[in-house]
């Protein structure tokens, strides 16, 4: 018998990925591969920071993309072609695709946002503007 790690979500991303079977589109509750890169997102020397390790994608196969106030993560694995002399496979649950959508903050100039790409890590800075409001106490009465 297999060990498995406990996901508590797997039953509902099972759902959300029937349904869109079903329907033909995106509920956008989870991500859309089962296991999801985890994703950081920091702030460091008035820039926000996102870092993403996707270490079986290459710098060809991730789009990143930043729209209304959302930051887009997509990397898909290209056609894979059959290597000689290699067995046939009967499973392979290697990952070939990600999606991740995550709301940036209020004051973040996405327009300038740059990234970069290194063993496995993607990296997505943008700079942070503080917001203009200033701190109010309010008097109780």
């Amino acid at each position: 018998m297999d060990l498995v790690r406990y996901n508590p979500l797997r039953d509902l991303q099972r759902l959300e990925r029937d349904l869109d079977k079903f329907w033909g589109s995106d509920w956008g509750l989870f991500p859309t591969v089962a296991e999801a890169a985890p994703l950081d997102m920091y702030e460091e020397k008035g820039n926000l920071v996102v870092a993403v390790t996707l270490p079986s994608f290459s710098k060809n196969e991730i789009k990143v993309t930043t729209n209304a106030g959302m930051l887009e993560i997509s990397a898909e694995h290209r056609e894979r072609a059959e290597e000689k002399g290699r067995r046939r496979y009967y499973l392979r649950e290697s990952s070939n695709q990600y999606f991740r959508r995550v709301t940036l903050l209020e004051g973040v100039k996405a327009d300038q946002a740059a990234a970069s790409f290194h063993d496995g890590a993607v990296t997505i800075t943008m700079p942070l503007v503080a917001p203009k409001t200033a701190a109010k106490t309010v008097a109780i009465t």
